[in-house]
């Protein structure tokens, strides 16, 4: 079998398990807070929460031990990215998302803020200090939803109830296995893949690889998106978007230097910030995303890969 096959099969089968493995991890841990009496809420800001940026945490870990940060950087990113551009704006195209600005207000305006946070601390690279202080903001920022129930629009839909223990350690044991043996694949093939086609690691990771990891997201969002529950849908969004950037570099940072390549600055941070902005006047005037911001999102989207693999072809 050609090589290039056997790494197709590898990305493809370690985006799988990734997806599995956080859903497996996120049912057992949920679960297992239930039996011991833990408020729905709190699992949902917290299990269900970390649960599922677990691939983008675990891709760029492995990404940066095998000293390929560029990917994990490039992953988070281009998760953010994809987070807005193509799954909210695939979700506005399967049912039109009815957002009040008041009642969201205060999430968009922590986003834009710690998005602009993230920004100014990540220029040369992120050291023990910088992650300590963007899990610090995380685990503020959740202790504060977990304190004020009725200021949140939002809530993390819980998996369905397993009572018994030791199905719920299986789950959890499965999805750790799922995600530790899917970052190692994704990671190894999306590097050969790099390689093979002659672009930047981080190119792989801004697009590809952040596809992959968003699929829980993409699931959850477009399902809450066509069961008309839009707040649950922006709401998974904002929430995937603090994690990314704050558990997932600021996690790697607290053990390991994260350099950043100056390049992304003047494309890739620019949309990614961009896109946060952006919803500020569809959500104001169009009290929402319609059909038309989801199209809009989407070619943006389009239009940022096809600029990525057209400009970026030489490595770094």
């Amino acid at each position: 079998m050609p090589e290039l096959v056997q790494q197709l099969m590898l990305f493809t089968i370690g985006i799988v398990l990734l997806y599995y493995g956080a859903d497996f991890l996120v049912r057992g841990g949920a679960n297992i807070a239930r039996i011991f009496g833990v408020k729905p809420m709190v699992i949902g800001l917290t299990i269900v929460a970390f649960g599922t940026s677990m691939p983008e945490f675990l891709v760029g870990t492995v990404a940066s031990i095998k000293g390929q940060s560029d990917i994990a950087i490039g992953n988070v990113v281009g998760s953010n990215i994809a987070n807005i551009a193509l799954i909210l704006g695939l979700s506005a195209l399967f049912s039109p998302l009815i957002i009040h600005y008041k009642m969201i207000r205060k999430e968009l305006i922590f986003l834009l803020i710690s998005s602009l946070v993230f920004i100014c601390f990540i220029r040369d690279g992120v050291i023990f200090w910088e992650g300590l202080l963007f899990v610090t903001i995380l685990v503020g920022y959740t202790v504060y939803l977990a304190l004020h129930p009725g200021e949140v629009p939002v809530t993390e839909e819980l998996p369905e109830k397993t009572n018994s223990k030791l199905i719920n350690i299986f789950f959890i044991v499965i999805g750790i296995t799922g995600l530790t043996f899917g970052s190692d694949w994704l990671v190894s093939s999306a590097v050969y893949i790099a390689q093979l086609i002659k672009i930047p690691d981080i190119v792989i990771g801004m697009t590809i690889v952040a596809v992959g990891t968003s699929l829980p997201e993409l699931a959850a969002s477009v399902m809450a998106a066509v069961k008309k529950e839009t707040d649950i849908s922006v709401g998974n969004i904002i929430g995937s978007n603090l994690f990314n950037m704050f558990f997932v570099i600021g996690g790697i940072g607290l053990f390991k230097h994260v350099p950043v390549n100056p390049v992304i600055f003047t494309f890739e941070i620019p949309v990614m910030l961009g896109l946060v902005i952006i919803l500020f006047p569809m959500i104001i005037l169009r009290k929402g995303l319609n059909r038309y911001c989801g199209v809009i999102l989407i070619v943006i989207y389009i239009v940022f890969n096809l600029y990525l693999y057209m400009t970026r072809q030489m490595p770094l």
